[in-house]
């Protein structure tokens, strides 16, 4: 009886058709819980190389290092501006002068002059463009 079919009773056949038709095209979804998503700074890095040097490009693997530059310097100023805020008392907003202490504190010579100065212009230019 290898090459017999099974035939189905006329209830069974019944039950089938009054069931819904099962989707083979649905696909699992997969849980995201777990997974931390990087922050990407690649658009900015490129965008601030093409002002600086119009005619150089970037390869991935730079980019890649560029930005994780960027996230370990945002890394390092922000946990320097929380500590400084843990220490200031029952504040729990971080304000321009943490995050200036901050710079002070992480960033060598004349890097720290200039994050000083290119943060104190874009207060500056934040809160201009804000009471308008």
């Amino acid at each position: 009886m290898a090459g017999s079919k099974k035939t189905k009773t006329p209830t069974q056949a019944a039950a089938a058709a009054a069931a819904p038709a099962k989707k083979t095209t649905a696909k699992k979804r997969k849980s995201k819980v777990g997974k931390s998503v990087k922050p990407n700074f690649n658009t900015y890095i490129y965008r601030v190389l093409k002002e600086t040097h119009p005619s150089i490009g970037i390869t991935k693997k730079s980019m890649g290092i560029m930005n994780d530059f960027v996230i370990d310097m945002m890394d390092k100023l922000a946990s320097e501006a929380k500590h400084d805020l843990g220490i200031s008392g029952k504040e729990k907003t971080l304000r321009e002068w943490h995050l200036n202490t901050a710079v002070k504190l992480v960033l060598p010579g004349e890097l720290k002059k200039h994050g000083v100065s290119e943060g104190t212009k874009a207060i500056r230019n934040f809160n201009a463009n804000r009471k308008k």
